[in-house]
């Protein structure tokens, strides 16, 4: 099996640089354009899917999250709980949740009550909220090429990632990190991983960052994962929350 990886480094301003080993041909923006398709969250239907309250609202627990999930019509993307203990539990047991939040508020203490908010908006009406482990797949099965996705921390992550809390310690010092760890598989088979830094030595990914993906052939299903440095009992301390926007999916 071929691995082909990325990573993003995190700079202390919270800027981000990606080096990968990608060989495909570069394809002038015009011809890019008419050979994808982008999942934006845009229209008017994915409003009905953000949770209010953020933290232990009636679509994300209780009766109906088991069946919470979501399906983009033109690219074929789907989402949802994972409900991996049964669905009991809903969001608490790992999933992708669509979100509008902004807080830009990463310099205070904060908490899972604001678990579905980003620090800055990228000029988009929705996002997706990724938390614990999830998958994101074609619903109709068909492999297709993912070019790219844009990727930022959540407010919840990086507040504890710079300050840390009764859970997690801050990540300041040498050697700390949190990545999103990218599993792709066609099928069964693994084509490669990407990571992505999310929070580095006092770094954070606060401002949204284009992830290319494009490398890792063409997919079914993309998985979610996270590793870091301050974990006990093989689990992070650190909160395991990210966001994604702007799914850019060959035709």
């Amino acid at each position: 099996m071929k691995q082909i990886k990325y990573l993003a480094f995190l700079l202390c301003a919270g800027m981000a640089v990606t080096a990968c080993d990608n060989d495909d041909d570069e394809i002038a923006p015009s011809e890019q354009q008419q050979n994808t398709m982008t999942l934006t969250f845009e229209e008017s239907k994915w409003a009905s899917l953000i949770d209010n309250p953020q933290y232990y609202g009636p679509l994300l627990y209780g009766e109906n999250a088991k069946s919470y999930a979501w399906t983009d019509e033109t690219t074929q993307l789907h989402g949802g709980m994972t409900n991996a203990w049964g669905g009991m539990y809903g969001f608490s047991e790992g999933g992708i949740a669509i979100s509008n939040y902004i807080d830009k508020d990463t310099d205070s203490p904060r908490s899972y009550d604001v678990q579905l908010a980003v620090p800055v908006s990228n000029g988009s009406k929705c996002f997706a909220i990724v938390y614990c482990e999830a998958d994101l797949t074609f619903a109709d099965g068909v492999a297709r090429e993912i070019q790219s996705m844009d990727i930022i921390g959540t407010t919840y992550l990086c507040s504890v990632a710079k300050l840390g809390n009764e859970y997690a310690k801050a990540l300041k010092n040498k050697g700390d990190y949190v990545n999103l760890v990218i599993t792709a598989y066609n099928g069964e088979q693994q084509m490669g991983t990407s990571k992505v830094a999310l929070a580095m030595q006092g770094g954070v990914l606060d401002k949204w960052f284009t992830q290319p993906l494009s490398a890792l052939g063409k997919v079914t299903r993309l998985h979610f994962s996270m590793e870091g440095s301050d974990a006990s009992f093989g689990y992070l301390n650190t909160p395991t929350y990210f966001a994604f926007d702007n799914v850019v999916v060959k035709k």
